[in-house]
């Protein structure tokens, strides 16, 4: 998640709508969205560094511009996921869910682990939204 204070300097953004999501915390937390007929990795702004507290309702989000590589790990990572049963879609159609065991989940969080995410999100960002 991003402090507040990643938001000097970036234009707020209009017509953005989330595709899927990879985290969620009482919403939404990271995942992509489409703006201008493009897909960015979005990340939620908390209050603090540390993401425990937001008081922004609704949300806000900060764009990430991924590369052409690292969009496509991220949809293969959403894909797999999905598979073994995860919510995250947003799209239609929806991924094609079968399910999975409990160490089928493990072996996807050790392919994808938590610091591919990061370096999602720092990805030159382009500007920020308020969820609507």
């Amino acid at each position: 998640m991003h402090a507040v204070s990643a938001l000097s300097g970036l234009p707020e953004l209009a017509e953005v709508r989330k595709v899927w999501f990879s985290d969620w915390y009482d919403g939404p937390i990271t995942g992509v969205a489409v703006h201008d007929g493009r897909e960015y990795w979005f990340v939620m702004v908390t209050n603090d560094a540390a993401g425990g507290t937001w008081d922004f309702e609704p949300r806000v989000y900060i764009l990430h511009r991924l590369s052409r590589d690292q969009l496509m790990q991220a949809w293969a990572m959403h894909r797999a996921f999905a598979s073994a049963g995860l919510p995250g879609c947003l799209h239609s159609p929806s991924c094609d869910a079968a399910g999975g065991s409990a160490e089928d989940l493990d072996a996807l969080r050790e392919r994808w682990p938590p610091e591919v995410e990061a370096g999602f999100m720092n990805a030159p960002a382009i500007g920020w939204y308020r969820d609507g």
